[in-house]
């Protein structure tokens, strides 16, 4: 039988850029189960915004995928659309202590977006320590590369 868990995940723009128009989605790939979807009309250089409330399944009978998505307008250079693919997934399985922020941030040289978050015990998953950064190298949990500019 599966587990319904939540948690807290918060969003950084590490951009190098101001953004508008971000969409934030969160789901799972289980039919029937809804997208968390959030809106900001602006988030500046640097910012976070959140926390924002995750959905997710452990255990038997859950999906294996935990999908991400991001949509925003760059201001600045280089300009225009950017969004992730549909398929970013990155697991929250029950190892997971969702007593603790998830972070969800674009930035690096690449145009990325990156995923950190807890694991059991307190630590954090493959070196990442708390800090998005604009040049993360491997202090990230999961990576994609975005599309755009449209």
């Amino acid at each position: 039988m599966s587990t319904d868990r939540t948690i807290n995940v918060r969003f950084f723009n590490e951009w190098g850029a101001d953004l508008q128009n971000v969409v934030l989605k969160f789901s799972t790939s289980k039919s029937g189960v809804e997208s968390d979807s959030y809106k900001l009309d602006l988030l500046k250089d640097g910012d976070s915004a959140g926390p924002f409330l995750r959905h997710y399944q452990t255990g038997m009978g859950s999906e294996n995928f935990d999908y991400w998505y991001v949509e925003f307008v760059s201001t600045g250079q280089p300009s225009g659309k950017y969004w992730t693919k549909n398929n970013f997934s990155c697991v929250l399985d029950s190892d997971v202590d969702n007593t603790r922020e998830a972070h969800f941030w674009v930035g690096g040289t690449q145009k990325e977006a990156y995923t950190g978050f807890p694991e059991a015990g307190g630590g954090w998953e493959d070196g990442y320590d708390g800090t998005p950064k604009k040049d993360p190298k491997s202090d990230y949990t999961c990576y994609v590369s975005l599309d755009g500019p449209a």
